[in-house]
């Protein structure tokens, strides 16, 4: 659907209901989301679609009222902080599924906001818009999340990823121990550290969501990790319509997936074939889980991509909600705040992502070229045709990982950063002002302008780190590493190390 039929959807809050035709029940989704979110090892709360979503408007005022209480008494701290969940954690209650059980069988508390009527207030109606603008509530079932999320996923999914990291950190020992305080094998040293941070990317946020989930009033300024929760990903999804389209970007998705599979099938053909190297079990083991870890990270760079033409679904739906409420700043201001702290989530683990992973582009980029140079200089090397032919296959995998990294991140995201969506919003969003409301628009205009500042800092701090990396990877390249080989005027190249 292009934006033009997009302006003409009615995104005013309603919902099918009282219509002539009776509403019709959303299409379960594709069971190829719910496999990739188990394969992610993403799963963790036994609850995922929620009974009811507040707004950000409603949340601060239901905290507010909580908090100070209907009749002055005190809260105490641990009271306090529970009141405070909704609002700090939106996807990570730490007792939502006791909640909802007890709003199930009507022993929950008064005033929980699980047992509050819905549909009181028409900006938490629009947390259950579809693609279409239209308020379409939908349950775990109906949706077609199943077995898929049985109990148990949560803790059988977290003892996957720590058996994984413990398996490549035993690795990583393994390779310290044979590389670290070689000057000739600096290179390798480098080359290997650079790929396995990169890989460890993936679990290292993974787990840092489960621990929020776990820890959520602790640990609630991690609102980076809230775009790998289940909870949130459902939300995301229910802009695109999964259930009768399937997931979007579906040669992005194979590209992502086949790409990392082709890498780990060369790495093997070039350290078992061609190299002829010495394999046991644990060589077989760890290409196994490094075959994981990589459609690991080709996942999360679809999620990228997942959540961002999300939310350029949901803001052209806000942009039509503007519109037609013009005037309306408790709406709007609702509708607003409540996109933008989701999408303010997003744009952390993006700004985390790319802080990560240009860093370790320059190191690589560096080190890779400094590795063609020394084995162009055949005077510099021990000559072993052996050692020289699985070289040049090493170095076409390592730009081959690269380029991989780096384009399908720029693919996912658009470009380095994910403000340009928020952005383009805004330039939209100006083009419908109008003089009737001034007052409405100076609001908007105020509360652009702060969303706007609250996060500029993590640019500059990633700048100035990536800035660092480039100056240390120059001065390495600057190096003559020829003559850090042990050897006199020989460098000997171990490449089963």
């Amino acid at each position: 659907m292009d934006r033009s039929e997009a302006t003409l959807l009615p995104v005013s809050g309603g919902s099918n209901e009282g219509g002539d035709q009776p509403p019709v029940p959303p299409r379960k989704w594709s069971s190829l989301f719910w496999a990739i979110l188990k394969f992610m090892c993403l799963y963790h709360h036994q609850t995922v679609v929620p009974p009811q979503r507040i707004c950000f408007g409603c949340s601060v005022d239901r905290f507010r009222k909580r908090s100070h209480g209907s009749n002055g008494a005190s809260r105490n701290e641990e009271r306090h902080d529970a009141d405070m969940e909704p609002l700090l954690v939106r996807y990570e209650y730490k007792d939502l599924d006791t909640r909802l059980m007890d709003a199930r069988r009507g022993t929950g508390e008064e005033g929980s906001p699980l047992l509050e009527q819905e549909g009181a207030c028409p900006v938490c109606d629009t947390l259950w818009w579809n693609q279409d603008g239209v308020v379409e509530k939908y349950t775990e079932e109906e949706i077609g999340i199943g077995w898929w999320n049985h109990r148990g996923s949560g803790i059988l999914s977290s003892l996957f990823l720590v058996g994984a990291l413990t398996l490549v950190i035993i690795d990583i020992v393994n390779y310290m121990d044979q590389l670290w305080g070689r000057p000739d094998l600096i290179l390798q040293l480098m080359r290997k550290t650079t790929l396995y941070v990169g890989l460890l990317l993936y679990p290292a946020l993974v787990l840092s969501s489960k621990l929020r989930s776990l820890l959520p009033t602790s640990l609630h300024n991690f609102q980076w990790s809230s775009p790998l929760n289940v909870r949130f990903l459902i939300r995301r999804g229910q802009f695109l319509d999964i259930g009768r389209k399937g997931l979007p970007g579906k040669l992005m998705l194979f590209l992502f997936l086949v790409t990392p599979l082709i890498a780990a099938l060369y790495r093997f053909f070039i350290f078992v074939v061609i190299s002829q190297c010495v394999s046991d079990w644990s060589t077989v083991v760890t290409s196994l889980v490094g075959v994981i870890f990589g459609q690991w990270f080709g996942l999360l760079v679809y999620l990228l991509y997942f959540t961002r033409v999300s939310f350029q679904r949901e803001f052209d739906l806000l942009l039509i909600y503007f519109r037609e409420n013009e005037g309306d700043q408790t709406r709007c201001r609702g509708a607003f705040y409540t996109t933008v702290l989701d999408f303010d989530c997003f744009k952390q683990l993006v700004n985390l992502v790319i802080f990560v992973l240009l860093p370790l582009g320059i190191f690589s980029v560096s080190s890779n070229l400094t590795y063609e140079y020394m084995f162009a200089d055949d005077a510099c090397i021990e000559v072993d045709e052996r050692n020289i032919n699985v070289a040049h296959h090493t170095l076409r995998l390592a730009w081959m990982e690269i380029l991989f990294m780096s384009c399908s991140f720029l693919a996912a995201v658009g470009g380095l950063q994910a403000e340009y969506v928020f952005d383009n919003f805004v330039i939209r969003l100006f083009h419908l002002r109008s003089g009737g409301h001034w007052i409405f628009w100076r609001s908007v205009m105020r509360d652009i302008a702060y969303v706007g500042d609250s996060h500029s800092h993590f640019l500059l701090v990633t700048t100035a780190f990536s800035f660092v990396s480039l100056f240390m990877a120059f001065n390495f390249a600057n190096q003559d590493v020829a003559d850090l080989a042990v050897c006199n005027d020989t460098l000997h190249v171990d490449l089963c190390v």
